[in-house]
C-alpha cells in the first residue's frame, strides 16, 4: 500500500506540471509535461502553406468519413467539405519553437490522432523534417542530422514512448517517398520521438530551429476520395535520465547506462554500498523484477521477460535513503 501511496503521489505531482491536459490521456502521460493543439483556438505553433492550391483547412469536417473531428468540433483537413483534387500538393508546418519552455529539455514525444483515405501508394500524406529554419527538409524516415531519431521495428516495438503507427520505409508514394495511403479503417494514433540520452543539456535540445512538417499529394487520377485529417497534435517530454541522479540528504547516488534498455543495463554507484538490493516496479507500483546484489559498487539486470514501456528502478542499502530512478524498455 505505500508503495502504491508513493506511486500516486507521484502522478499527482506530475499532472500539476502540465500546461494543458487533453480529454483523454495514455499510460505514462503523467511522467512528463504536455500540450496539445486541438484546433478550437488559433495557434502560432501551426502555420498553413498561403498557396492558392492549398487544401489545408481548419474546421468541422462534414463528409462521409471524415464527419467529425477527434475533440470536436474541429481539426485540421484536407477540405473540410470536397473530395481533394487531382495534381494537388498541401502542406502545413508544425513549429516546436519555444515550446522548448514548457520543459521539453531532454526527450522529444509528438502524437497525435488522424484519418486517412486516399489511392493507395499514389495520394497520401507524409512528414518532414527540417532543422535549419526550414532550408532543408527530410522525410522523418530518412533523417539522419538530428542522430537522435530512433525507429522502432515490429520485434522492438516502443508503444507508448516512440515511433508506433508510422508509415513503412517501403510504403512508397507516386513521388517516391514513404508515407500514409489507402483508408485508415478510422482514428489512428501515430507518436513520433526524439531522444537527447548521453548528456543532459539545458534547453539545447531540441533546437528552436525545428519544425516538422505535414505534407499531402496527389496524383493526376481523381478518385473520388477524402484525403488526410489531424486533430489532438500533443507535445510532451519524458526525462529518461542520464548521469548520476542526485539525492538529498542521505540517498543512494546512482546511474543507469543505457536508458533506454535493450536488453540489459548496468548500475553504478558512487561509493560501495553495503547489502544492495534493487527492484523493478511498473508505474502501478507492482513490482516486476527484483535482486540482491549484496556488497557491491556496480550491478547488471536483464530486462529477462519484461515488455516494452517505463519502469521505476529502486535500489535500497540498510539503512540508507532508497534511489528511484526512471527506466524505459525497448
Amino acid at each position: 500500500m505505500k508503495t502504491l501511496t508513493f506511486f500516486a503521489v507521484l502522478l499527482v505531482s506530475a499532472i500539476s506540471l502540465s500546461a494543458q491536459v487533453p480529454e483523454s490521456k495514455w499510460v505514462g502521460d503523467t511522467l512528463g509535461p504536455w500540450s496539445v493543439i486541438s484546433f478550437e483556438e488559433p495557434t502560432d505553433y501551426i502555420q498553413i502553406n498561403p498557396s492558392a492550391q492549398n487544401i489545408w483547412q481548419i474546421g468541422a469536417p462534414q463528409k462521409s468519413f471524415f464527419n467529425q473531428a477527434y475533440s470536436v468540433p474541429n481539426a485540421i483537413v484536407t477540405d473540410t467539405i470536397g473530395f481533394y483534387p487531382v495534381n494537388n500538393q498541401s502542406s502545413f508546418d508544425l513549429y516546436i519553437g519555444d515550446f522548448n519552455s514548457y520543459g521539453y529539455y531532454y526527450n522529444l514525444f509528438i502524437d497525435f490522432r488522424h484519418k486517412f483515405d486516399t489511392d493507395t501508394l499514389q495520394d497520401g500524406g507524409f512528414i518532414t523534417v527540417s532543422w535549419d529554419h526550414g532550408q532543408t527538409w527530410s522525410n522523418i524516415r530518412h533523417d539522419s542530422l538530428s542522430l537522435q531519431y530512433f525507429f522502432c521495428s515490429p520485434t522492438r516495438p516502443f508503444y507508448f514512448y516512440g515511433n508506433t503507427n508510422l508509415y513503412d520505409e517501403t510504403a512508397l508514394l507516386s513521388n517516391g517517398e514513404p508515407g500514409f495511403s489507402g483508408n485508415s479503417g478510422g482514428w489512428v494514433h501515430t507518436c513520433l520521438a526524439w531522444y537527447d540520452l548521453p548528456v543532459k543539456k539545458a534547453s539545447s535540445f531540441p533546437p528552436d530551429t525545428m519544425i516538422l512538417r505535414f505534407n499531402f499529394i496527389s496524383d493526376n487520377i481523381n478518385n473520388n476520395k477524402e484525403g488526410w485529417m489531424i486533430d489532438q497534435i500533443r507535445l510532451f517530454s519524458i526525462d529518461l535520465g542520464s548521469g548520476f541522479n542526485e539525492l538529498s540528504g542521505n540517498s543512494i547516488i546512482a546511474k543507469v547506462n543505457p536508458n533506454p534498455i535493450l536488453s540489459k543495463a548496468q548500475v553504478t554507484l558512487l561509493k560501495e554500498y553495503d547489502d544492495v538490493e534493487f527492484s523493478i516496479l511498473d508505474i502501478t507500483g507492482r513490482t516486476v523484477s527484483s535482486g540482491k546484489p549484496g556488497k557491491c559498487t556496480n550491478f547488471s539486470f536483464s530486462r529477462e521477460s519484461l515488455t516494452t514501456g517505463i519502469y521505476f528502478l529502486k535500489i535500497a542499502s540498510g539503512t540508507v535513503a532508497n534511489s528511484t530512478r526512471r527506466i524505459a524498455i525497448l
